[in-house]
């Protein structure tokens, strides 16, 4: 009996939490709505002739990052040379995450790390663009072309 009771009451409460939101929500939605200046043509021409902006909606990978199971996990920052069996990243930055022992992704290559060269911790560049800090640098990467 005494169970009944709170679960009446919790529905109650929730019921109660719910009515609230919607009505400040209702609330703020008609204040924008009589205190805003609506552009009829605007509006329409927004809803029917705009195309959609595909950048948008689709999600696309940054050619100069480095991925693995989906997710960046380094920034490409020196040069890149492709050869037929292996490619070489002469410099990556701020190495996140890397699992040596699974493939990584670059552009549509799919690799795996066999060597490298060396790694900095934190590296300092200045040109004549400005200085930068990298992290978690890997210099001289070489991977090898997985199918």
């Amino acid at each position: 009996m005494l169970e009944g009771i709170k679960g009446q009451t919790m529905e109650l409460s929730i019921k109660i939490v719910i009515t609230v939101i919607v009505v400040l929500l209702g609330a703020k939605s008609l204040h924008w709505t009589w205190t805003s200046q609506i552009d009829l043509k605007a509006t329409f021409r927004k809803f029917v002739a705009q195309e959609p902006k595909i950048a948008d909606m689709v999600v696309s990978r940054d050619s100069n990052k480095l991925y693995q199971n989906g997710i960046a996990i380094a920034d490409i920052t020196g040069t890149v040379q492709i050869n037929d069996d292996t490619v070489l990243f002469t410099q990556i930055a701020n190495v996140s995450g890397l699992d040596r022992s699974q493939s990584i992704e670059y552009k549509r290559l799919k690799l795996k790390v066999i060597q490298v060269q060396s790694i900095i911790g934190m590296k300092s560049v200045a040109s004549d663009k400005g200085s930068s800090v990298l992290q978690n640098v890997m210099e001289d990467v070489t991977c090898e072309k997985l199918e």
